[in-house]
């Protein structure tokens, strides 16, 4: 595009700030974001249930790009650690000084295990025309995260929308207060029949919610536990939800269906508004198709709606998610034993 900067279309493709993170995958992190999300999955908790099915305790796969974040602060650091340099140093490049995610991709290969010691990179995709939103005048951009172990496996790639912008002046309604429920895992052992309706999650936020998840995936940015930068930075009602934990409630309303065996390989979603304390959030989700593929292994693809029905106060949808997930074919498949070329996420 004539104009963006020579110096930033020169950084499209080109990989980026690659890391190894100075400490292990720890099941600790992973016990903070399913205690975030209320996510019983027993693959998680259970080690005789991992033993069965992936031959030890691996970690849930939306928690990975918590590998990839630094301590917010480390000795001998000058400034603020952050993830996702690339984004940051897009915002600085284009003056733009505010911004949010918009969208987010996991493409999931293999399972993550206490003890691996993850890598990563970053590649700036692409970077908009200048647009004009709701929140202010700015540019959209993405952002890929190619993840590996120690053994240079590829374990997964994650894509962010971002959008930086220049704040405009906004009015929101204040948001109610409700109380949680909380269904329990299920099994699943045969494939569902398309067009069924997954059982609906209803989950009351409030500012706990927000801030446990923002400390389970170790994102220290302020509008997710600052009241005062999320509404006069940002523009905002108040804190809000961040990506990864947004991923990890739709990790847990899929396997809640699936059960244990399920294993996603792919999802992609699309926040269109934020989640706030206060707000009510209603998962719902249908079966669009179910497919075999060549090696056998038997997919459902899944579309996901995450609303804020707030009783009396407002009803708005806040994100749309597409999401393909492994399930037994029968009692005997197990999904989470394939690898290389029979996972083909």
């Amino acid at each position: 595009m004539s104009d963006l900067p020579a110096a930033i279309a020169a950084l499209i493709d080109e990989p980026q700030y690659p890391v190894t993170a100075d400490f292990p995958v720890e099941l600790g992190y992973s016990f903070n974001t399913l205690s975030a999300t209320e996510n019983g999955n027993p693959l998680y908790w259970d080690p005789t249930v991992a033993d069965e099915l992936t031959g030890g305790m691996t970690v849930p796969p939306t928690t990975l790009s918590l590998w990839m974040r630094p301590h917010r602060w480390a000795p001998g650091a000058e400034e603020e650690q952050v993830a996702l340099k690339v984004h940051f140093d897009l915002k600085a490049m284009l003056e733009l000084p505010e911004a949010i995610m918009s969208d987010n991709t996991l493409i999931l290969h293999e399972p993550v295990r206490p003890g691996d010691v993850i890598s990563h990179h970053q590649v700036l995709r692409s970077v908009s025309e200048p647009k004009t939103t709701k929140l202010g005048t700015g540019r959209f951009w993405s952002i890929d995260i190619v993840y590996t172990n120690q053994d240079g496996e590829l374990v997964g790639i994650e894509s962010y929308t971002g959008f930086g912008y220049t704040k405009s002046l906004r009015d929101r309604d204040a948001s109610g207060v409700a109380l949680a429920q909380t269904p329990s895992p299920a099994a699943r052992p045969s494939p569902p029949p398309d067009g069924e309706r997954l059982p609906e999650l209803v989950y009351d936020v409030t500012a706990t919610t927000v801030v446990l998840g923002a400390l389970a995936s170790r994102d220290w940015r302020p509008m997710h536990h600052d009241y005062k930068f999320a509404t006069e930075r940002n523009g905002t009602q108040d804190i809000f939800l961040n990506t990864p934990n947004l991923a990890a409630w739709f990790e847990r309303f899929i396997t809640d269906w699936t059960g244990p065996r399920g294993r996603i390989g792919r999802m992609t979603f699309r926040m269109r508004d934020s989640v706030f304390p206060g707000d009510r959030m209603v998962f719902t989700g249908t079966v669009t198709a179910v497919s075999t593929d060549e090696t056998g292994c038997t997919w459902a693809d899944l579309d996901i709606t995450v609303a804020v029905k707030n009783p009396g106060v407002d009803e708005r949808l806040c994100c749309t998610c597409t999401a393909r997930v492994a399930i037994p074919t029968d009692e005997t498949d197990n999904p989470w034993a394939r690898k290389g070329r029979n996972w083909t996420p």
